[in-house]
């Protein structure tokens, strides 16, 4: 496997804060996306970088060839040990609102497999692999009804640029959350992510077999709208959505928009590799 060009880029000005993270080693390539915290930082640390900082040194370690199944039992039993090693675990073991959690999606060298886990993308060929999740839809939807009632009702878009009110209206349901993260409802908001402490089910994971014709893999994180080719494609798409629809509530809806002087609504991570 062979890097072509890899960038990752925080929201925030300190790159330490990025809760997004790469992995390149020999058997496997992946981007994480450490889920933003609902609770306060855990020892001075927000829980997505946590997680993205623990997986980040353990997904190369993978053994060669386990499956998708046993590698996420290993992940999971090494962030288990590294909560230990910490002194964390007994604080989070009892409340998912505590509890660390990442999206993550693997290439295997092995298996020529792509596992996707969470709502990341990845993209070969003309073939994108897009796992966007109905919650996150539904928050994008209930979010875009209370930007236009606040725009009809006085409020300006320069406003809410500076200061997005609709997240106070949201927030009760997106700390919920955890709560469904990894839970088997058998409904539409079902969904997984790797947090060490629960066993994910399968159907939720998307496993790909690579076609043997293709050569390049591209993968990012949900910082980036769409994915694309080449990464230059995919900065100049999220620069058109921001200078177009920077609120993010018009034919570029989402569950976040931007914020006035931040040039990205979410850390952003992308790869695009050789196989």
């Amino acid at each position: 496997m062979e890097v072509i060009e890899e960038f990752i880029k925080g929201k925030y000005e300190k790159q330490e804060l990025c809760e997004d993270a790469i992995v390149v080693s020999k058997n496997f390539i992946a981007v994480i996306d450490g889920v933003t915290s609902q609770e306060n930082p855990c020892q001075g640390k927000a829980l997505g970088k946590i997680i993205s900082d623990i997986l980040k040194n353990i997904i190369p370690i993978i053994p060669e060839k386990s499956r998708c199944d046993k590698a996420i039992s290993y992940l999971n039993e090494k962030i288990l040990e590294e909560y230990k090693n910490e002194g964390i675990y007994d604080l989070i073991k009892d409340d998912p609102r505590k509890q660390p959690a990442a999206s993550v999606v693997i290439y295997s060298k092995f298996y020529n497999q792509i596992w996707m886990i969470g709502d990341c993308k990845a993209l070969y060929g003309n073939t994108i692999i897009d796992n966007e999740l109905e919650v996150d839809i539904m928050y994008a939807k209930l979010r875009k009804i209370l930007i236009e009632y606040l725009l009809e009702t006085g409020c300006t878009e320069d406003e809410l640029l500076e200061n997005d009110i609709t997240r106070q209206f949201l927030d009760e349901t997106i700390k919920r959350q955890p709560l469904i993260r990894n839970k088997r409802f058998y409904g539409r908001y079902d969904y997984v992510s790797i947090d060490g402490f629960n066993k994910l089910d399968m159907d939720l994971i998307k496993i790909v077999d690579v076609p043997k014709d293709v050569s390049e893999i591209a993968f990012c994180t949900d910082g980036y709208r769409k994915i694309f080719a080449t990464l230059k494609e995919c900065e100049e798409y999220n620069k058109f959505i921001k200078e177009n629809d920077p609120l993010c509530y018009k034919e570029y809806w989402h569950e976040r928009g931007f914020v006035k002087n931040q040039e990205s609504y979410d850390d952003r991570a992308y790869i695009r590799f050789k196989i």
